[in-house]
């Protein structure tokens, strides 16, 4: 448990998280520019809507993935995974860094949408405040479920830039792909902002969506413990 926690500190301290934090900002900052261009009459619930929607539903897999996937390779290149690995006793160490990494993945999603809130509050009272933590608490499992696909990743190639890139060339791949073939409910970006197109929201097609993607790393992760095992047990002496 300590080391849970010594682990989460960290990666809150790290460049890559808060560079995915800015990076949200930025973005979100974009949008309220957009938002704001021209009118003279401001509702907080809209101008949140509006600046969620226009730029950060685009580039959340990128943000989610550079936040501790970097940290990850590091230490396997270092050969200091091999050490934290026999310390923890193995099954415990990957089970404790994908959930710190998830988690921190999640929360690099958060608090640029906290800091909107809150500025948005500046024009006038919300009026539809539960609707908009919802959806703030679905860009966390986002950012879980796109941080736990890096993670994943990061077991099988040794190039640091695939972890974080790889994840958000698929996703742009399905955003143009999926209207053309008439997929517009599968539409990626709903699974991070429902109001893009509110017509074709299903809950249950979103939480499909996101439950496919975290099945998908956990059997990345699965497989990849199998042939460590099998390659130890075929590398011991007979």
């Amino acid at each position: 448990m300590r080391w849970l926690i010594t682990d989460f500190k960290r990666g809150l301290t790290e460049r890559s998280l808060i560079s995915a934090v800015i990076l949200g900002i930025l973005s979100l900052a974009i949008g309220l520019g957009a938002y704001m261009y021209g009118r003279t009459i401001y509702v907080a619930d809209e101008a949140f809507k509006a600046s969620h929607s226009l730029v950060m539903p685009f580039i959340a897999p990128f943000l989610a993935c550079m936040v501790y996937s970097n940290m990850n390779m590091l230490e396997k290149e270092s050969g200091y995974e091999t050490l934290l690995i026999l310390k923890n006793q193995g099954k415990t160490y990957v089970l404790k860094r994908w959930l710190v990494n998830n988690s921190l993945s999640g929360i690099a999603l958060v608090l640029p949408m906290f800091i909107l809130y809150i500025t948005c509050a500046i024009f006038s009272p919300y009026t539809q405040t539960e609707e908009i933590m919802q959806v703030i608490l679905l860009d966390f499992c986002f950012g879980f479920v796109y941080g736990a696909l890096a993670y994943s990743l990061t077991f099988f190639n040794k190039k640091r830039y695939i972890p974080v890139i790889a994840p958000q060339v698929i996703y742009l791949f399905f955003i143009y792909a999926f209207p053309y073939l008439n997929l517009e409910k599968f539409y990626p970006p709903l699974s991070f902002s429902p109001w893009l197109m509110q017509q074709h929201v299903e809950a249950k097609l979103i939480s499909l969506e996101l439950m496919i993607l975290l099945g998908i790393s956990g059997i990345l992760v699965g497989v990849n413990r199998i042939y460590r095992k099998v390659e130890r047990i075929c590398l011991q002496p007979k």
